[in-house]
């Protein structure tokens, strides 16, 4: 056995190994997360760490490690992780990016009014019983039933045992929380107005909460943070292979969710000084993966084909079964999704966009770490799935980082390079929108070709004169446009990059393409763009169609609608009728699988130049 001693900020660890352990199985293993988007494949060089002492007691630095370090890196002993083997005592510093100040898209761009006409799916009523007597000896269940008006197919066994107590403490003067025929609650006196509900907008990147007042519809609090699942793979398939190849995957990445969410009620209830036993409903939404995840569902088969999920539609179950620290009789509502790449966020995003509901074909572009495009109106919609998230997220880029304080937004290349941080931080890496705009502007300057080829300085003689043509420099012998130059890193768009956003934005492309032609419409027939989920939300639209992501006849169309799914799931949770909606969307959402299709191929091909 060997002893590691992680440095963490002010935080200082020591692990216990065997020898030839992996270390970043063995940081995962003990709670220290560092960033690994391809889940430890050594395919994305982000899980650096900094050997500190015992260099002669791990595996020796390989030509993956060399493809992802500098020269310089590799003096200053950092290795990656993923590739590293202990074999002896060591010491590590662990630099991680502060994610708790991530910026994650929890508002929705558009309100969907949900009235008092609309029926709640949990109501909570006061009700005054009749008290017992001689002449009337009907039992205590059966008065409350007579009380309401509602024969209860379904009593909790807790409720029941408690009942008897209750009427009489209260002297039949009663609250009673109940969802159709299924009682949930018994409170003495009046607390009718202690009814609230959470919707769950579950990411594969973020995670955004919303409680919710169900009798009066008013947004009370909101949480976000990221899921703790990326510690695992910044996409779903990482986290696929990380449940199939380890034993206990699906309950690790199970119990890090079931966390997170418990970790979100108990801020709510602190933060509001409402109890959890007055919350009688959560709502939640995400794509396919995540929601199997969270019900503690193999995800196997939906990674390989033909790509099939456990369920599709919704399910309902009890908050105790599910781990869930609500009421313990409270409702957990997993929204419908269409298939394995077509979650419940798509769903209630097309329930928020209400494009279900008119003549006018509308689109809807989700550009998440996955990236989901449905299109259509009242009489026919049909969607597809495409992969095309993870470089808009930052996660294939050489210095590519999510929505954080730090992360470079914003780039503008005029006499010079200029740049924006979310939160005027110093710059730490590039994230999505950072990206397109980054890869637009030196379209525009010319710095890369159609082909999405970085053109060296010699190619570039007649712009001498512009101060950004010293930008251009050498990254692992090829051309790169340095963005940024730190004391401790140099950020940059490398050729690689400008090739993993062409890959995506092509996907996207032809994706829409097929839509449409499965439609037997025209472009200009669609009417409205909506474009879900942070990315869509802040990225320049003039930008994001100047590299094809969108076609340039629709600029004038785009809408953005925020978290979509965040609005839906709230729609879900306030209106029984637009829960029971999102089940027919269900049914009525064709999907298409465009993996085997060879028209797909052939227009992802022609989409890929610039």
């Amino acid at each position: 056995m060997c002893n590691v001693i992680v440095n963490k900020g002010n935080q200082k660890v020591v692990l216990v190994s065997e020898k030839g352990q992996v270390l970043l199985s063995l940081l995962q293993r003990n709670d220290l997360f560092i960033e690994s988007p391809c889940g430890g494949r050594g395919t994305c060089g982000k899980c650096k760490v900094t050997i500190l002492e015992g260099h002669e007691n791990i595996s020796y630095i390989d030509a993956v490690e060399k493809t992802y370090l500098s020269i310089l890196e590799q003096k200053q002993g950092i290795r990656l992780a993923c590739r590293v083997k202990v074999y002896g005592d060591i010491k590590i510093e662990i630099n991680t990016k502060d994610q708790s100040k991530a910026s994650v898209m929890i508002d929705g761009a558009i309100k969907t009014s949900i009235d008092s006409d609309y029926q709640r799916n949990v109501k909570k009523e006061n009700i005054k019983l009749r008290i017992p007597s001689v002449s009337d000896q009907r039992s205590d269940v059966q008065r409350l039933e007579d009380g309401i008006g509602i024969d209860f197919k379904y009593i909790p066994k807790n409720v029941l045992s408690t009942l008897s107590e209750i009427l009489r403490k209260s002297d039949y003067d009663i609250s009673i929380a109940y969802s159709g025929d299924t009682l949930l609650g018994v409170e003495q006196g009046n607390t009718e107005k202690n009814n609230y509900g959470i919707a769950l907008d579950i990411g594969t990147t973020t995670i955004a909460g919303y409680l919710i007042n169900i009798n009066s519809g008013e947004q009370i609090d909101v949480y976000s943070s990221l899921n703790p699942q990326a510690a695992y793979g910044s996409d779903v398939i990482s986290r696929c292979d990380f449940s199939i190849e380890n034993s206990q995957g699906i309950k690790v990445l199970n119990q890090l969710i079931l966390d997170e969410i418990n970790s979100m009620i108990a801020y709510f209830v602190s933060n509001n000084g409402i109890s959890r036993n007055n919350i009688y409903q959560l709502i939640v939404v995400g794509n396919t993966i995540m929601l199997h995840l969270l019900l503690a569902l193999p995800v196997k088969n939906i990674a390989l084909s033909p790509f099939i999920p456990v369920i599709t539609k919704k399910y309902d179950t009890k908050a105790k079964q599910a781990g869930i620290a609500i009421n313990p009789n409270g409702i957990i509502s997993y929204l419908p999704c269409i298939s394995g790449y077509v979650g419940a966020d798509t769903v209630a995003a097309i329930v928020a966009s209400e494009m279900y509901k008119t003549d006018d074909i509308s689109l809807l572009i989700d550009i998440g770490t996955n990236g989901e495009i449905a299109l259509g109106n009242r009489d026919k919609m049909i969607c597809c799935s495409v992969a095309a998230g993870p470089a808009f997220e930052g996660a294939h880029i050489k210095n590519g980082v999510g929505g954080i304080e730090g992360a470079i937004n914003k780039v503008y290349i005029d006499d010079d390079c200029r740049y924006q941080t979310i939160g005027g931080k110093q710059p730490i890496g590039v994230c999505g929108s950072g990206i397109v705009d980054g890869i637009a502007e030196m379209l525009d300057k010319g710095i890369i070709d159609n082909t999405g080829r970085i053109r060296s300085k010699e190619e570039l003689e007649d712009k001498k004169g512009e101060k950004w043509i010293e930008r251009i420099i050498q990254v692992d012998g090829k051309p790169a446009f340095l963005i940024e130059r730190l004391e401790e890193q140099e950020i940059v768009l490398c050729q690689k990059d400008i090739r993993e956003v062409q890959l995506a934005k092509s996907a996207i492309a032809a994706g829409i393409n097929i839509l449409i032609n499965e439609m037997k419409i025209k472009l200009q027939d669609i009417k409205n763009v909506y474009l879900a989920g942070g990315f869509g939300n802040y990225i320049d639209h003039d930008n994001a169609v100047r590299i094809g992501i969108i076609p340039d006849p629709l600029k004038d169309r785009i809408i953005p609608i925020g978290n979509g799914a965040g609005v839906g799931a709230k729609i879900a949770l306030l209106s029984h009728e637009h829960l029971m909606l999102t089940e027919e969307l269900r049914r009525k959402i064709q999907y298409i699988e465009l993996s085997s299709r060879m028209d797909f191929q052939e227009m992802f091909i022609d989409y890929i130049s610039f």
